[in-house]
């Protein structure tokens, strides 16, 4: 009767406690039923028949493509949780030694690259991919292997490469010529502290020849407008800054016209088959060359030249007709040439 009455005042409790069993049980049946292991043995299993054969092959076959053949490096699968395998790259020889103390910073680059289209050989969408400056830290000797792979890629799916490096951007350039593929430029400048400008144009030491006569015609309208409203000072900057322009598109116009590509800055290769080209230059060609080039020197700041012997800066009529001359002088090369 003690128990009987002792239970009865605790009666909602033990019953509340009851209930509580009940669900937690319950809770614990459902979680047996979702635990991922079966999932994971069997997915692990697929993937090892299905998919890891293949991406290996592909791993291998990207090395081979970026020139990647001093190292021995594998895929190895690393176990799988909820489902998923996991897979990781390690040294061949000698086993177990951690990769990343042995490769460069460089060389990291370029097995996450391997890895980044061995992987996507594995997906059946053509999405887009884009690419945050992938030459930062890659030896020299990849450069041209990566930027031929970016573009093999480019002829089926959309490849957005973001690059400071004006060597690699020429690169990438080439070789989408070689695969008659049109790249898109845009050209991101800062402006002092705050976000940066989009110009749909090559930056201008990246600017062939034609592009740079676009635009230091675009530039002397600006100048031209400040000599008539006038703003002599402003004028007279502006036009130094064009003719320091000027010259380097003349420098340009010897690589590009007067030497036919055999030879250019940026570019590693020499075409000889270009050499032909080379003789019809003629003494004329030479002293107009000289004489442009001379004179558009004597505006450059950085040259203290005595008080009587400086020239007034040319005005905007002159400064139109040299940056004609220049474009004259190219049509009459290629004109021959044809």
């Amino acid at each position: 009767m003690r128990a009987r009455k002792l239970l009865a005042a605790k009666q909602a409790q033990v019953l509340k406690e009851i209930e509580r069993k009940k669900r937690v049980a319950a809770y614990e049946l459902c979680l047996n039923d979702t635990k991922t292991t079966a999932i994971t043995q069997k997915s692990s299993a697929v993937t090892k028949a299905v998919v890891t054969q293949r991406l290996k092959a592909s791993f291998q076959e990207e090395l081979r493509a970026l020139e990647f053949r001093h190292v021995e490096v594998e895929l190895k699968e690393v176990g799988g949780a909820e489902g998923i395998l996991y897979h990781k790259l390690v040294l061949a020889r000698p086993p177990g030694v951690d990769l990343p103390k042995v490769v460069s910073e460089g060389e990291q680059r370029c097995l996450s690259i391997a890895a980044f289209f061995a992987e996507l050989s594995t997906a059946d969408e053509r999405s887009g991919i884009v690419f945050d400056d992938p030459v930062s830290s890659l030896d020299y000797k990849w450069r041209e292997s990566v930027a031929r792979r970016l573009v093999e890629e480019a002829k089926q799916r959309q490849v957005i490469v973001f690059t400071h490096d004006v060597v690699f951007l020429l690169l990438l350039k080439q070789y989408a010529k070689d695969a008659q593929l049109e790249p898109l430029d845009q050209h991101v400048r800062q402006l002092g502290a705050g976000a940066g400008v989009i110009a749909e144009e090559l930056p201008w030491v990246a600017m062939p020849v034609k592009k740079k006569l676009g635009y230091l015609k675009s530039q002397w309208q600006s100048a031209d407008k400040l000599h008539r409203e006038g703003h002599q000072t402003l004028y007279e900057k502006d036009a130094q800054y064009l003719y320091g322009l000027l010259r380097e598109g003349w420098e340009r116009a010897l690589e590009e016209v007067l030497l036919g590509k055999v030879v250019e800055r940026y570019r590693p290769g020499v075409q000889t088959q270009q050499v032909l080209m080379l003789a019809d230059i003629a003494e004329e060609d030479c002293r107009t060359l000289d004489s442009a080039m001379t004179k558009c020197s004597r505006w450059l700041p950085g040259h203290d030249e005595a008080a009587a012997a400086r020239a007034p800066v040319p005005r905007p009529d002159v400064l139109k007709a040299d940056i004609e001359q220049l474009e004259g002088w190219i049509d009459a090369i290629n004109k021959r040439r044809r």
